[in-house]
């Protein structure tokens, strides 16, 4: 496990859990590879070329109507992936830690914002990191497990 971990003093923090039918690497590779996220992530609106996910690995996405810059800042894979994000209006902290529990994988993940979203509107920037987490994890499932069509590229 890393040291690399969310912002604990941040004004906006939320995790979320989840259990997926699938094995710990299929898992892996759906959240290591960013540039697929737009395929099964319904918030995530592109990804920039990325390549290899190492620790330091630079890449820029937009979800939520932001465009983020993210840098990897600890990766252990199948396990654990952590990275920083910043926008115009939020820094962000982001990981995701899996677990194989026999043929199914538990997925926690977690993420702090700070920056003026946070400062000016710490409850509205709570519950949407909560539920982009959650809207995330579900479509991972939903990926995972296979129980609906990949859309277009």
């Amino acid at each position: 496990m890393s040291l690399f971990d969310i912002d604990f003093s941040a004004r906006a923090k939320a995790r979320a859990s989840i259990v997926i039918a699938a094995p710990r690497d299929a898992v892996w590779a759906r959240i290591a590879d960013p540039e697929t996220w737009p395929n099964w992530n319904h918030g995530v609106e592109w990804v920039g070329a990325v390549g290899r996910m190492t620790p330091g690995t630079k890449f820029e996405w937009r979800a939520g109507g932001m465009t983020f810059r993210s840098t990897v800042q600890a990766l252990d894979a199948p396990s654990f992936i952590g990275w920083t994000s910043a926008s115009t209006v939020i820094s962000a902290r982001h990981i995701w830690c899996l677990t194989a529990e026999g043929a199914t994988t538990r997925i926690d993940t977690a993420e702090s914002f700070r920056g003026a979203y946070a400062t000016i509107l710490p409850s509205h920037a709570k519950r949407a990191i909560h539920r982009a987490l959650e809207q995330g994890l579900s479509d991972l499932k939903i990926e995972c497990e296979g129980r609906r069509p990949r859309r277009a590229a």
